[in-house]
């Protein structure tokens, strides 16, 4: 999701969580003589020498560091890491060295770095105080802001022969990189929200390029010293695969001022002494990747690489996005100072863009720009999910969401690969379904549920996103995550990350208990009750959920229904009984004010609040998937909602979902007997379609369709991402009939389709499915794997799934 809420005043930077003290030595942690906390931003280079008789048939390491490290053997690039964590669960990946080293010299290195800068405050400093330095920091800091920090570092533990190159042994040498340096990406952008990745500087006179070759090269190589400060943290295995990092199109150049750069970067291009040029590159698709441009001579040659991910008018607004006339990119950018050597500058941290803008100036001698590389990055996954229909659109929308998730997916879930790169709650919730259905890989999704679990504030709360060094607590996140776990304990057959959390979810259900009413409904409470962007302004957060004359919300009610419900469920499952009673009574009550309090007669919809002046497809599509609403009422309600043929648009005096809620809506339509309506709600992602979107937009974007409204931020939010999984789940009707997939159930939902084939994800192995229809007659084969069975559903009747390839023929009607 966003964070506008800077804007209003309410965002701070959090201290880090305390540092887990180790008995104060070094547990192998070193650093830099230089490298105190008052130094970052810091790159610095480490190596050292082993000498082996023969090639190891294994060789492993556990890795880690502070911020970040990338390692090398013999000059290849071997690891990234350590996945993102916070400090109470730093991660240190397991890697084995063997199929990258040979007998004889092999040369073992990493380039690690950190660029959180920490406060400088007297131990006087009141609370206002640090709370101002924090706020400030934003505009400062020079490393993202998922990044946590105790002190610069680098670690490396072998074991068996390999513990020899372990760094609490001698023989480790330490290079600080003179020539890196880091900026601050919001004072780039300076009009929007940005704090993911920072922008980096590389003057090549000064930095090493060579500091994992075969030998020492250059001045300020060094030993390696203890680093007891870093070690202050808590290591834990980090259960994430390496992420993907796979070569991939830069790009094509489709404006320029240099005639010649044109055939850039299929040939190289040569730009003249004391010249300025400009190149304008476009992906067919957004990337997330490492980019590298290669260069040669041209000494003192300024390059600037500029990452978009749309280009912008005169008034700063976005268009069709293949657009390009006299548009102009907006976006962080790196800068590098060529030294008159063949160089290849890469930043340290992966960029995420469609368009990339290169700008080079001269001095008096030429630059040759020689090639663009990238090297694309993300979470592994491997997808399983397809979806074809006689509707060519849909296919687009699937792999158009199926896109956005990955791109979004690195060592967590991203609201926003470019501008934010947080793992937020709501976001979270539907990446992972998305996960689920398409990949069937749940470790990244078993990752975020235990780190939202680790941030426990205000007596049982979540931070809204997590890890991160900000404070941005969204009291209904913490309903939305036990959403995940009943996601999980539905749709995993591992109920290890939910027995290991359940504690947690009784903190967060019972702090709502706290605001609590007479009448039942839920008061007001102190945090940022954020439901969905709409209905609302940056500056004034109560108008969505409203509140009535006596600050109670049906809206925020029915949000804590729907967890207390699911909170039930699992307790009886795999908790306590007698609590999954409790909270089975305590909804019960909850469900009876609600239709006391909230329904509407002469609306025929639930209010927003007691007062029953504001409505909401928000409020209304929950009343009807936590059954607050009966089954007769749902399908009226649906009908009073909705406007048919106008996608996720709301009738007038109803506010609408945005393209994250409206998952809520497309639930609720199946929960009302109506999931063949479903089909119309995609009438919006076709409409972005006609603009060429490549990855799903963030918030709803008039001027994207010919409107003069302002544009989206973000063209890459994965909350916007839900109809791949609903495609799936809703449309081709493959999903859990029981907890843990035990089951399955085919019932598809095909509106006007004729011809459907799609398959999905289930941890015993994907399920096909070919539909169609002819005549009068549904032809069905489905295809399952052996041990999983189920049933195929179809206009109420239940045909059981006898074969691993189930051919039907029923009535279509």
């Amino acid at each position: 999701m966003t964070l506008r809420a800077l804007m209003a005043g309410s965002l701070m930077i959090a201290a880090a969580p305390a540092a887990m003290a180790q008995s104060g030595t070094s547990q192998g942690w070193i650093s830099h003589a230089e490298a105190g906390p008052a130094v970052p931003p810091i790159v610095l280079h480490f190596r050292r020498t082993i000498t082996l008789s023969v090639k190891p048939r294994s060789y492993p390491v556990r890795v880690t560091a502070d911020n970040r490290f990338i390692l090398f053997v013999n000059g290849k690039r071997v690891a990234a890491g350590p996945s993102i964590g916070d400090i109470s669960h730093w991660r240190e990946e397991s890697i084995d060295l063997a199929p990258y080293m040979k007998a004889g010299a092999n040369v073992i290195a990493a380039t690690v770095w950190n660029g959180v800068q920490p406060l400088k405050l007297p131990a006087s400093a009141t609370p206002e105080q640090i709370s101002a330095a924090q706020g400030a920091a934003l505009f400062t800091n020079t490393a993202p802001l998922f990044q946590q920090s105790v002190a610069t570092g680098f670690r490396l533990i072998g074991e068996g022969e390999a513990a020899a190159a372990s760094t609490d042994q001698p023989g480790w040498r330490v290079k600080r990189d003179q020539g890196r340096g880091f900026g601050n990406g919001w004072r780039q952008v300076k009009r929007w929200y940005y704090v993911a990745g920072n922008p980096e500087t590389i003057d090549a006179a000064k930095a090493d390029f060579d500091a994992a070759g075969p030998q020492e090269k250059g001045q300020g190589w060094q030993d390696a010293v203890a680093a007891p400060d870093a070690a202050k943290r808590t290591l834990v295995p980090d259960r994430l695969p390496q992420q993907l990092y796979a070569p991939a199109a830069f790009g094509k150049v489709v404006r320029t001022d240099l005639p010649a750069a044109r055939a850039f970067p299929a040939r190289p291009v040569t730009i003249a002494p004391n010249s300025k040029i400009t190149l304008l590159l476009q992906r067919d698709a957004m990337l997330s990747a490492y980019p590298q441009i290669d260069v040669s001579g041209g000494k003192g040659a300024a390059i600037k690489l500029l990452w978009a991910e749309a280009l912008y008018d005169a008034d700063g607004r976005k268009g069709d996005r293949d657009l390009i006339e006299d548009r102009k990119p907006i976006g962080i950018w790196d800068s590098f100072i060529a030294d008159g050597a063949k160089r290849s500058f890469a930043p340290l941290w992966w960029r995420t863009w469609r368009y990339a803008e290169i700008t080079v100036e001269t001095k008096d001698q030429p630059l040759v720009l020689e090639g663009l590389r990238a090297f694309e990055t993300g979470y592994p996954f491997k997808q399983v999910g397809q979806f074809k229909s006689d509707d060519p659109q849909l296919t687009q929308i699937f792999n158009v969401g199926w896109r956005t998730a990955r791109i979004d997916a690195h060592e967590t879930y991203m609201d926003t690969a470019f501008w934010e790169q947080l793992q937020y709650a709501g976001d979270t919730r539907l990446q992972m379904l998305i996960s689920y259905a398409v990949s069937g890989d749940p470790r990244l999704a078993e990752q975020a549920i235990d780190a939202y679990a680790a941030s426990n504030v205000d007596g049982g709360l979540i931070e809204s996103a997590w890890p991160t060094r900000g404070k941005n607590v969204i009291a209904p996140f913490a309903l939305l995550w036990v959403g995940m776990l009943d996601d999980w304990r539905l749709r995993q057959p591992d109920p290890a990350p939910i027995v290991r959390n359940i504690g947690r979810m009784r903190q967060m259900l019972d702090w709502f208990e706290t605001y609590k009413r007479p009448s039942g409904l839920l008061g007001k409470n102190p945090q940022w009750n954020f439901i969905d962007w709409v209905g609302q302004a940056a500056t004034d957060r109560s108008i969505f959920p409203s509140y009535g004359k006596a600050d109670e919300s049906c809206l925020m009610s029915v949000s804590w229904l729907g967890a207390l419900q699911q909170g039930a469920a699992i307790e009886d499952a795999f908790g306590d009984k007698g609590v999954g009673q409790r909270y089975a009574e305590r909804a019960a009550a909850l469900k009876a004010a609600i239709r006391k309090h909230c329904w509407v007669p002469s609306r025929g919809l639930y209010a927003d609040n007691p007062d029953g002046d504001r409505f909401s497809q928000h409020m209304n599509a929950l009343a009807i998937l936590y059954d607050v609403a009966d089954r007769d009422e749902a399908g009226a309600i649906i009908d009073r909602i909705n406007v048919p043929g106008k996608g996720i648009d709301a009738p007038e005096g109803v506010t609408a979902v945005s393209y994250y809620f409206a998952w809520y809506l497309a639930q609720a339509l199946v929960h009302a007997g109506k999931a063949d309506q479903y089909l119309g709600l995609l009438k919006t992602w076709r409409d972005l379609l006609g603009v060429h979107y490549t990855t799903w937009p963030e918030e709803r974007d008039d001027a994207g369709q010919g409107g003069k409204g302002q544009s989206t931020r973000s063209d890459s939010h994965a909350w916007s991402a839900h109809p791949t999984a609903d495609l799936l789940g809703i449309v081709a009707g493959i999903g859990p009939d029981a907890p843990g997939y035990a089951r399955v159930k085919v019932e598809p939902a095909l509106g006007s389709l004729k011809i459907l084939s799609a398959t999905a994800a289930t941890p015993q192995g994907p399920v096909s499915v070919r539909y169609r229809l002819s005549g009068g007659t549904l032809n069905a084969e489905i295809t399952r794997p052996a041990n999983l069975p189920g049933d195929f559903v179809w206009k109420g009747k239940r045909y059981s799934l006898t074969r691993v390839t189930t051919k039907l023929k029923v009535p279509a009607r």
